[in-house]
């Protein structure tokens, strides 16, 4: 090709792409826009605060179009690119329509393919007829195939480019090449506004560029490989910074939302789910009776990692008010990360969608590779979603892309583990064998259950075509039981989910075994709670009520460095069967560091009790329900409690609060609060504490017997009394709570503050 008559990108280009980019805009903005967050409708909670909050949608729908036009300004200049590589400079517009919406649709394709869980809204909720074709594509086509037909056209352009450069040494073959280089680099990092500004530059440049010396050219182009090459480099020099310090070795929580213990080793067709884990499992000490105290993410986090109860230091929901997050973290509630950190330790969390609790609290993290969620985010996410011609260069199945809107990382039907295993290599690249400690929660087993390609086919029935054939959504309104075959396919879909983690967790024991930290590690694994899987009439979800094993049994597992006493312990030595909680976790890490404890904990030192196989004394663990979302339905716990407005009503968006999702009045709290189900619960027993206006009814359980929780032995029972004993003096103790009959009452934060 000769020389090209200057502009080398015509007005026309850019026209083109602008007028593309408003008109699927629009067109996706008015068809495609739905207010839903896994199936529950939210139109009205949005419309509750979108008057006040107008400017920021405005914003929202800014940033959003700017990132599609971008993106589509990107592929019409790479078109172009190549239509005069090819000798057709002058295309018709429709040509150029064609071309880039095959791309568009190719990456589509292999995205619902790959992530087909991220439309499901579209095809099940919106436009349902056209699920058979969502069908089609994940039964027939692997994702590599439409993958390799993009790889294909890049790679034409890219042998265009070589072609050009060899054969004619040009400003203009120079020019292109560090045109790819450019947006490939804006691509790979999401800096959308610095490409408009790019283009814009290129509109007002013109025939500038045959003034540039092709020497310049030159510089550019070793500049931006650099550029390229600066992550791995700055690591690598990063590293250095950092050394192994004896007794302080690196330790590591892996933990995933939603999984529950008996899915540790459980057999589909004669395998394992969890055949990683299970490797593990033979290097680690296990406790085999471990519960969460609230099977609610935010507070059963908040309980974990300072080691006191939801009760005691106020977080006992996922809408926590300012007054009470900010007790998370203050000095009569340190987490461990704070405790450590006294001792040269750092400390990061990593994680997905469920892991938004981490940036909204002061949980001690030196930083938090994790999304937030607020209201803001919220309105970029639905907005987002509605753009599904973008959609997969927004989620990264597009060449290294998912840098635009750091908002997305909150998609609940996100489940790619990928992104959160890259960040976690990087950081144990660059941290080596110091002292640091790495949280990684990954929210793949979360409702609605959305592993991956190939995961989301592992254990479910190829032959189901349904709403559930790729997630499920929650409705905390609706109690109607799925029928049988659909409650399979959940539950495949929930062991699909699992086997996902575990692949997740594969990958990262292999990697500290590769770097060579495996055997000096501290590696925990857990999870915040359990989930009930329509097991009796417990329906599906977690936090509603305490019945059964699911919701509160959860896996904790710990390895202790190879060279420590503990880690010389013989495998059959590493199992323990008595009841453990996870208000354990703080005070085992702060006795493995002699770290003196400050201040009473409900917990204990799990130290003790490592060659043991059960506790001497007859311990006992307490649990408690989360907030009830939805105030209607016929499930068995909402005709069991007292009941309040549900969440649309007592919730409010606090902008000082980077808005926030917060409950806020005294008195909804203190009614939450009073509402809540409570349980005590041993080896043996467990005892459910319902307070209803019609008084306090118990529940009282044989868990080896009545796993489910059937049959209510209370009142005759002998340990009804003792039980009852041991859950009113738990509570009165640690929540200060005075009792009025059988009813426990709670004291008022405005009354623990003033003590504080």
């Amino acid at each position: 090709m000769g020389p090209i008559q200057a502009p080398l990108f015509p007005i026309r280009v850019f026209k083109i792409s602008l007028y593309y980019s408003v008109f699927f805009y629009l067109f996706f903005l008015i068809f495609n826009t739905s207010f839903t967050i896994m199936g529950v409708d939210v139109g009205d909670f949005l419309k509750q605060y979108l008057g006040a909050f107008f400017g920021v949608y405005l914003t929202t729908t800014l940033k959003v179009f700017s990132v599609s036009l971008f993106l589509h300004t990107s592929l019409f200049t790479l078109a172009h690119l190549i239509f005069n590589f090819l000798k057709k400079p002058n295309p018709s517009w429709y040509v150029f329509v064609c071309t880039v919406f095959g791309i568009e649709f190719l990456a589509l394709v292999q995205s619902m393919i790959q992530f087909p869980q991220i439309y499901g809204e579209f095809f099940f909720f919106r436009y349902p007829s056209f699920a058979p074709f969502l069908y089609f594509l994940t039964d027939h086509i692997p994702p590599i195939l439409p993958s390799m037909v993009l790889v294909l056209a890049l790679g034409v352009l890219f042998g265009l480019l070589v072609r050009q450069v060899y054969l004619h040494k040009s400003k203009e073959s120079f020019f292109a090449i560090n045109h790819v280089l450019v947006l490939g680099f804006i691509h790979i990092h999401g800096l959308y506004f610095f490409g408009l500004v790019y283009f814009a530059f290129l509109l007002w440049q013109g025939k500038r560029y045959q003034n540039v010396h092709i020497k310049t050219y030159g510089l550019v182009f070793v500049f931006f490989i650099f550029l390229y090459l600066i992550p791995n480099l700055w690591i690598g020099i990063s590293s250095l910074r950092y050394s192994k310090v004896e007794g302080k070795p690196p330790i590591f929580i892996l933990s995933a939302d939603s999984l529950r213990y008996d899915k540790i080793g459980f057999q589909v067709n004669g395998s394992s789910i969890t055949p990683n884990i299970d490797l593990f499992k033979k290097d680690a000490f296990q406790f085999h009776d471990h519960h969460t105290t609230i099977p609610r993410t935010f507070p059963s986090w908040a309980d974990t990692l300072t080691g006191k109860y939801a009760m005691d230091h106020k977080v006992r929901d996922m809408f926590p008010s300012p007054e009470e997050k900010q007790r998370i973290g203050s000095s009569s509630f340190p987490t461990i990360q704070q405790i450590l950190k006294k001792i040269g330790y750092e400390h990061y969390a990593i994680g997905s969608f469920a892991a938004d609790i981490f940036p909204r609290a002061n949980f001690g993290f030196d930083a938090v590779y994790a999304p937030n969620f607020n209201a803001r985010i919220m309105t970029v996410q639905r907005t987002a979603e509605t753009q599904i011609l973008v959609l997969p260069f927004l989620v990264g199945s597009w060449f290294s892309g998912g840098m635009y809107l750091e908002e997305l990382d909150g998609l609940s039907t996100w489940g790619d583990g990928k992104r959160l295993i890259n960040r976690f290599h990087s950081l144990v690249k660059e941290k080596k064998d110091s002292p640091y400690s790495i949280t990684y929660f990954s929210s793949v087993i979360h409702f609605p259950y959305t592993p991956s390609y190939p995961y989301y086919k592992r254990y479910t029935d190829p032959n189901y075509y349904g709403k559930y054939k790729y997630l499920k959504f929650v409705d905390p309104t609706d109690a109607n039981l799925p029928n049988q075959v659909e409650i399979s396919q959940i539950r495949s879909l929930f062991d699909s989910a699992v086997y996902a983690f575990d692949q997740e967790f594969g990958e990262m024991v292999g990697y500290l075994k590769e770097q060579g930290i495996y055997e000096d590690a501290i590696i925990i694994l857990t999870a915040d709670h359990g989930e009930a899987l329509y097991e009796d009439i417990h329906g599906q979800g977690h936090g509603e009520h305490l019945r059964g094993e699911a919701v509160t049994h959860v896996p904790f597992m710990i390895k202790f460095p190879k060279t420590s006493k503990f880690g010389q312990l013989h495998e059959n030595q590493r199992e323990f069967t008595g009841i453990t909680s996870s208000v354990d976790f703080v005070p085992t890490l702060m006795d493995y560091f002699n770290i003196p404890l400050t201040s009473e904990y409900p917990g204990k030192s799990l130290l003790a009790v490592l060659q043991d196989k059960d506790w001497k004394e007859d311990r006992f663990v307490y649990s408690e329900t989360g907030i009830w979302f939805s105030d209607v339905g016929n499930h068995f716990f909402q005709k069991q409690r007292i009941p309040y407005p549900n969440i649309l009503s007592l919730h409010q968006v606090v902008p000082e609060e980077d808005y926030q999702i917060m409950i806020t009045d005294p008195i909804y709290r203190e009614t939450i609060a009073f509402s809540k189900h409570r349980s005590i619960q041993n080896s043996n027993y467990k005892l459910i504490y319902i307070p209803t206006r019609e008084g306090v009814k118990f529940e009282l359980y044989d868990r080896k017997k009545d796993p489910l929780n059937q049959t209510n032995l209370f009142p005759n029972h002998p340990m009804a009394s003792k039980m009852k004993d041991v859950l009113y003096k738990t509570v009165v103790k640690w929540e200060s709570a005075s009792v009025a009959g059988e009813y426990l009452i709670p004291s008022s934060l405005s009354d623990i503050n003033e003590n504080l």
